[in-house]
């Protein structure tokens, strides 16, 4: 720990440049047991890396490297099959053996696949596109994509029912004007053999982040982790979940609708960052991650359930912090940022993203976590150490949120807040991190100069806590680290030949006049007419475009759902660029351009 914090203070005071470059970190996400060997299998994410380990024994077994970049796997019920989703603009889905992981077929699928899941005997596997907003239906034995599938915003996760019949799609984020009545990320049913979506279900006003969707044993339910803010209101306090609260919504799959929300926190402590899930292997228990403080919470199913029949018919489950208090139980783990989660035999193993270890619980006997190393973890740099700052939510008054809980991945929920750094009552939209340190001030409205300011400020007066300097210059390298991804909009790196006209025509808009230079803005602040009400006439900080095809909606307060809107609808006057008297494929292809960057 004081090597961290020397560290930390030597690149505050010597002010040494930023390097990119980091110590290759093992970062476990997915979990699983090969039906074959009973053994399991934990994803190294970030060092391009598989881990088999004896369950029983509870020991790492070996380490295999990968060829790809992986971010997500699955094993057909039978074992025989076993497929891994590469992570990539030029998206694929790898055929593996089974005994040594090396690649048998490649399927090009979406933009970065980041979940799938496969049937029973492996003729089917369902590949969550988050970046290009679609599901792929592949046939892995013949290593052919049979259709792609349109769905809503980043499907990030995945899942088939028990009888699989209905496959189960979380879109992370919603799709919507952030001036919508009712904003709420959504679920996608689609029929397993015919490929048709079903239905959407959106859930409790603020649902955003749905990281996991896991069926109940018995296939009656889908369970959905998820972030429910309370984004309507000033955040002024923390207390009682004020800001944020972290839950389960649950779907009835009888009915295919929405059933109720399961709040995860206590009273006076938040549980931050929920994550993955699994049901226990009799379907007592659902077990769920949370990566914000370190824990599982067991569900006991055969107590949640009668509960919800029984409740009082003025009782609003979704808002109550007490309800459930009788039903789960927190259990903390000796590692840190837990991501996916199996059972087996009574016994829970989480894999640990910050401590590149596989924790180990047993949530029915008094036994305390313990540890299996999954390879050699380096110790923490100053990046490092800051990136697991800012996903902490025990930095945080009474635990409710980490900063990712309002931008994940380092980037925007989508939703408007009232900081009330600039007054009450003046929402705004949440913005990505990216570059925020190269592009001052911060805040759209300038009101803090520099992100170095906006990040102490944000541990004080959204975190409401007082923290040492040196984590805040931690995270300060950690968000200068930030690289955008690859536009899924490019084709083969490149800018398409509509993208190119359109490059043409940002020249020609004048919209180059503002966003110009390395980060497509000049930095400075301009009133471009979108204010409205006590923000008309206000001056909007110029944003940078680099990745604004992942950060809708957009304008000051979330109004403009595409960029489309942002050129044509809430452009009056041409005061945004002049956009009025171009033809409709001079505008599709000005919105190419914006999108490919």
């Amino acid at each position: 720990m004081k090597k961290h914090i020397i560290t930390c203070l030597f690149a505050v005071v010597a002010a040494v440049s930023v390097s990119t470059a980091q110590p290759t970190y093992l970062s476990p996400t997915r979990i699983a047991v090969d039906p074959t060997t009973k053994n399991g299998v934990v994803l190294l994410s970030t060092a391009q890396a598989i881990a088999r380990i004896d369950l029983d024994k509870e020991r790492l077994l070996e380490t295999v490297p990968l060829t790809f970049e992986a971010s997500d796997f699955a094993y057909s019920g039978n074992g025989q099959v076993l497929v891994a989703t590469e992570y990539d603009p030029a998206g694929s889905l790898k055929v593996l053996d089974p005994s040594n992981f090396s690649v048998k077929k490649s399927v090009a699928v979406g933009a970065y696949p980041s979940a799938v899941c496969v049937n029973e005997e492996g003729t089917r596997a369902w590949v969550a596109n988050r970046f290009s907003n679609d599901l792929s239906v592949v046939n892995p034995q013949k290593g052919k994509e049979l259709v792609r599938i349109p769905l809503i915003r980043e499907p990030k996760s995945v899942a088939l029912s028990p009888d699989q019949t209905i496959v189960a799609v979380g879109n992370f984020l919603p799709f919507m004007s952030a001036l919508d009545t009712m904003i709420s990320a959504e679920v996608s049913l689609i029929d397993a053999a015919t490929s048709e979506v079903l239905c959407h279900i959106p859930f409790t006003n603020g649902t955003h982040s749905i990281e996991d969707v896991c069926f109940s044993k018995d296939g009656n339910y889908l369970f959905v982790t998820h972030v429910q803010s309370r984004f309507q209101i000033p955040t002024t306090q923390l207390e009682r979940g004020w800001m944020n609260t972290n839950a389960v919504s649950i779907i009835d799959m009888r009915t295919r609708s929405y059933y109720t929300t399961i709040l995860l926190d206590n009273v006076n402590r938040g549980a931050a960052n929920p994550a993955g899930m699994t049901v226990s292997e009799d379907g007592r228990y659902l077990y769920v991650a949370i990566a914000g403080t370190h824990e599982v919470i067991a569900v006991s199913l055969k107590e949640l359930f009668p509960k919800i029949e029984n409740a009082p018919k003025n009782t609003i489950i979704a808002n109550d912090l007490t309800f459930f208090a009788s039903v789960k139980n927190r259990i903390s783990l000796p590692g840190k940022g837990p991501r996916k989660l199996i059972e087996k035999d009574g016994k829970v193993f989480a894999s640990c993203y910050f401590s590149g270890t596989l924790s180990i619980v047993e949530p029915l006997l008094p036994v305390n976590g313990r540890e299996v190393a999954l390879g050699e973890e380096p110790e923490m740099d100053p990046i490092r150490r800051g990136e697991m700052l800012f996903a902490d939510a025990d930095i945080c008054f009474q635990n409710w949120q980490s900063c990712v809980t309002c931008h994940p991945g380092a980037r925007a929920d989508g939703l408007n807040w009232d900081l009330i750094n600039d007054g009450i009552g003046n929402f705004k939209n949440s913005k990505s991190m990216l570059y925020s340190h190269e592009t001052p001030p911060a805040m759209i409205t300038g009101i803090r100069v520099n992100a170095e300011k906006a990040v102490r400020s944000g541990i004080r007066y959204i975190l409401f806590t007082d923290r040492p300097e040196e984590e805040a210059a931690c995270m300060d390298q950690y968000l200068r680290s930030l690289e955008p991804l690859v536009s899924p909009h490019r084709v083969n790196g490149e800018l398409s030949k509509k993208a190119q006209q359109g490059e043409r025509i940002f020249e020609k808009a004048g919209c180059i006049h503002c966003h110009n230079g390395a980060y497509y803005t000049d930095k400075a602040m301009y009133d471009v007419g979108t204010g409205i009400d006590e923000c008309e006439g206000t001056k909007f900080d110029t944003p940078t475009l680099k990745e604004v095809w992942r950060t809708a909606p957009y304008l000051y307060n979330g109004s403009a759902k595409t960029i489309r809107e942002v050129l044509t609808r809430f452009n009056e006057g041409d005061r945004h660029g002049t956009t009025s008297d171009l033809s409709e494929k001079e505008i599709e292809a000005l919105e190419e351009y914006i999108l490919s960057l």
